[in-house]
Order: C-alpha cells, then sequence, then structure tokens
C-alpha cells in the first residue's frame, strides 16, 4: 500500500511484466487514520476494473491510500503519477512584467471519461458546472492520444483535431437538453475526420445541465472524453483570450447527431467540481 499526496489532480500508471494481471484499488483519507490494506480494497472510491499487466486510474485532490494487488504470480511493475496542477501564463501572448495586471489562468477541474465505441454506436453525458466559470471544453482523443493537452493556442487546437488517426468520432454538446430521450439542436459541435474533437464554450451557464455526446462515425476504437473548466474574469487561457475561440469554438453548430443505437446503464455523478455522469 502507498499513500500519495495529490496538490491537484493526477493519473496513477502502473506497468507491470507480460501476461501479469494487477489490480489497483485507492481511497481517500478522511481523517488521520490510516486503514489496512484490505479495508482499502472492500471500500475503495477509485478502482480498476478487471485485472491486467497495466492499469490506470483518476484521482482528485487529496491524500490518498493506493493498494496495489497481483492476482497472478509474482511480477515486477513500474508504479507512476502523472499530476495535472494550475497552469501559469503570459498575459495575452506576451510576458508579465507587472504581475497586477496578469491573471493566471487556472484549470480549475478535469473530468474524465473512457471507454470504447464500435461504429454505429453512442455516449451521451451530462455535466453540471458549480461555481462561475469563464471557459469551459471538452477534449475527445481516440485510441491514438490518451491524454488531453493543454491547448496554447489556436494552432494548437487546429494540429490536434486534424489529426486522421484511428476511427473517425464526432462531439456534439447540448445545453439544457438529453438528447438521448428527445430531439436536441446541438449547440456546437465538431463533425470532422479523424478520432479526436474539441469543443470550447465561453461563460457557459452554471445553472443548467450541459449534455455532451460522442458519436462513433466510423471504426471503433478506444476514446478519452475529458471536460477542462477554468475560472476568473474574463481571464487569460492558455496564453490567449476567449474571444479569440470565436469562431472556432468548433466546426459546426446547431447541428442535430444521430439517434443513440445503443443503451447504457446510467451513472451517478462523481464528485468533481465538474460533475458528469453517463446516462
Amino acid at each position: 500500500m502507498y499513500t500519495l499526496n495529490v496538490p491537484c489532480t493526477a493519473t496513477l500508471m502502473l506497468s507491470g511484466d507480460q501476461g501479469s494481471e494487477f489490480s489497483m484499488y485507492a481511497k481517500k483519507a478522511s481523517s488521520t487514520w490510516v486503514p489496512s490494506a484490505i479495508h482499502v480494497t472492500r471500500n475503495a472510491d477509485v478502482s480498476t476494473l478487471s485485472p491486467a499487466s497495466s492499469q490506470k486510474i483518476h484521482l482528485e485532490s487529496g491524500e490518498w491510500f493506493v493498494v496495489v494487488e497481483s492476482l497472478k504470480g509474482f511480477a515486477e511493475y513500474t508504479l507512476t503519477i502523472d499530476k495535472e496542477c494550475p497552469i501559469t501564463t503570459s498575459c495575452y501572448g506576451g510576458p508579465c512584467y507587472n504581475m497586477a495586471d496578469c491573471a493566471p489562468p487556472m484549470v480549475y477541474r478535469d473530468n474524465l471519461q473512457t471507454g470504447f465505441l464500435n461504429s454505429g454506436e453512442s455516449k451521451t453525458f451530462a455535466y453540471r458546472l458549480t461555481g462561475n466559470r469563464s471557459f469551459v471544453e471538452w477534449v475527445l482523443s481516440g485510441p491514438c492520444d490518451e491524454s488531453a493537452p493543454l491547448m496554447q493556442s489556436k494552432s494548437d487546437v487546429d494540429m490536434f483535431v486534424t489529426r486522421n488517426c484511428g476511427p473517425d468520432l464526432d462531439l456534439y454538446v447540448y445545453e439544457a437538453c438529453n438528447p438521448k430521450y428527445k430531439p436536441c439542436v446541438a449547440i456546437a459541435a465538431d463533425i470532422g475526420l479523424g478520432s479526436n474533437a474539441y469543443v470550447g464554450i465561453s461563460h457557459p451557464d452554471e445553472e443548467k445541465l450541459y449534455y455532451v455526446k460522442i458519436y462513433g462515425k466510423r471504426g471503433s476504437g478506444n476514446y478519452h472524453l475529458t471536460a477542462r473548466s477554468y475560472t476568473g474574469q474574463d481571464m487569460v487561457i492558455a496564453g490567449i483570450k476567449p474571444s479569440e475561440y470565436d469562431g472556432f469554438i468548433a466546426s459546426a453548430t446547431d447541428v442535430k447527431a444521430p439517434d443513440d443505437l445503443n443503451v447504457t446503464i446510467p451513472v451517478p455523478p462523481t464528485a468533481y467540481t465538474i460533475k458528469a455522469a453517463e446516462l
């Protein structure tokens, strides 16, 4: 069992010998009490779904107890933690000489959803943004990119979404309308070629639910859907002003997605600042 202090958010990755079978369990500390490894495995807040030689779990900020369990024989493994802390940047593309004039952007919370999409299949997630946000973005990456990069400029977004690799996946965003149960028109969508897609919205409405649908247009493969929100008043986001995203919030707006071709079991919202539930 390991004890980890996560200052922001983090992804914990395990890589074991070929043919090994490991599981990971993580429980967040709620007091000074140190639990046993058995208690963590039986009462884990986060755990892997099935044994495998490589595993990955996402942790929010705080102190965590992490247990690595071998389900098959003996094997060596490497455990790494990728911390996802707030970013700082320059002011409107230039260096900050007077910090009073600078409002460093801050990643307030990430929410990661992963899974597998077949051709013609779709998944729908619901998000609630608590507190005032100046910007929210959804970054969809396919099997060729396992993580969502921090976009430094519009050209970074262009480069990300035009990477034509793997299946063709589309991304649709709806405001206060659930596309699984009635016809809805997306407020923004990225329906370009390739497995990567991006949608960003300035000053989202914190009183409304946002529904995000990902659709497998062609081919099949793993997906990673990251929702990332920023806080601040008209702050600079990753070195650019939010207004510079205007016109590139998505490649298409006011579009209708294909009907849902699958039924998924609802899961409860995660206890993140960005709350998401698959519908």
